[in-house]
């Protein structure tokens, strides 16, 4: 029997992050249903930034990239303490933290006020959320008590019912019972804890993941986030590094690099969806032949095309379990991340500091 068919494996788990993980989808349809009350300022407007960090900013990557084939306006992720020249009057800054603490996006608050942007405001408290009441400014609480990565079903469900009152996508209350769906049958069905090694692709593949070097999670159109979030995933619950590569962009570039002879077992893990265009499903092919080429192996992590939004959810439940697994197979508790809060620290300390 594999470790990871062993109940025992997951006492490391202490903090719980299979709960999380495993009920995504459910929390997104929840979380759903609560931003009803949601309140978004104005009705017209030429962009939408979103200003967040780290888990936080993957929810606003996958709005983004959800809604791209309906928004009339342009949607940008900013990831840092300014905003883009353009923001103004005529832009909605959502201000997204999950503690409400993050440095980063308070600052781009501060600045969208100061430049006469309409801003909003999602956190599940602490500063952002005292200044926005001071502020008169439309708050909405995140009610969800995990890791901000873990809380990305709640961050997400009010983006995208920020960006349906401003007809940025048509999401409707059957669709997300769809997302909910497929995420709750591929968890239960196929890489899900309690489905056995021999029937589960995911742990299969984590026990060949530590062979890997290097690891690179590919993907290609509404599957980047997820790419880009799964490679995060496995940094901070399986305390290992992986790169992120997007295709089309990684074979006109980036493939050079594996060729130089230098890399001990290259792995890939593909994002793939019948979604996706032909020109990329056929990249992926040429991926494949060349990872095999260099004596590695390059792994399809399959999506079902039920919707772009259900791949999403369906890519996020691919890759967390597989960088949770890892984490089992390392020995180490998935949800603890001290570097993270070495940085924290160090940076609170400068800005008390200066102040």
């Amino acid at each position: 029997m594999t470790r990871l068919d062993d109940p025992g494996a997951y006492a490391i788990d202490a903090s719980g992050m299979f709960g999380h993980i495993e009920k995504l989808g459910e929390e997104f349809e929840r979380a759903w249903l609560a931003s009803l009350s949601l309140g978004v300022p104005g009705a017209s407007y030429d962009s939408v930034v979103i200003a967040a960090m780290g888990g936080s900013a993957a929810a606003g990557d996958y709005f983004a990239a959800h809604s791209d084939k309906q928004a009339p306006i342009p949607i940008e992720v900013v990831r840092g303490y300014s905003l883009p020249a353009y923001a103004g009057p005529r832009t909605l800054v959502v201000a997204l933290s999950y503690s409400g603490a993050t440095e980063e996006s308070l600052s781009c608050y501060r600045e969208a006020r100061m430049r006469g942007a309409s801003v909003m405001a999602i956190s599940t408290g602490g500063e952002l959320a005292r200044r926005a009441e001071a502020d008169g400014i439309h708050w909405h609480r995140i009610a969800y008590a995990s890791p901000p990565r873990a809380a990305l079903g709640h961050t997400l469900a009010a983006l995208m019912r920020i960006g349906q009152r401003l007809g940025l996508n048509a999401l409707c209350d059957p669709d997300v019972a769809d997302v909910a769906q497929a995420h709750r049958e591929l968890v239960r069905g196929h890489v899900g804890r309690k489905v056995a090694a021999e029937r589960n692709p995911a742990k299969q593949l984590a026990e060949l993941l530590a062979e890997a070097d290097p690891l690179v999670v590919l993907a290609a159109e509404h599957l980047a986030p997820v790419g880009r979030r799964t490679k995060n995933q496995f940094a901070e619950n399986a305390k290992a590094v992986a790169v992120f590569e997007e295709v089309p962009e990684a074979t006109h570039n980036f493939v050079v690099g594996l060729e130089t002879g230098q890399v001990a077992h290259p792995v890939g893990l593909a994002f793939t969806s019948p979604k996706a265009s032909v020109g990329n499903q056929r990249r992926f092919e040429l991926l494949s032949g060349i990872f095999d080429t260099l004596g590695g192996a390059m792994a399809g992590l399959p999506t079902r095309g039920i919707s772009r939004l259900a791949d999403q959810f369906e890519a996020t439940a691919w890759g967390d379990h597989l960088s949770c697994y890892l984490a089992l197979l390392r020995g180490v508790d998935p949800t603890p991340t001290p570097s993270l809060q070495r940085v924290r620290a160090a940076m609170a300390q400068e800005t008390a500091r200066r102040a």
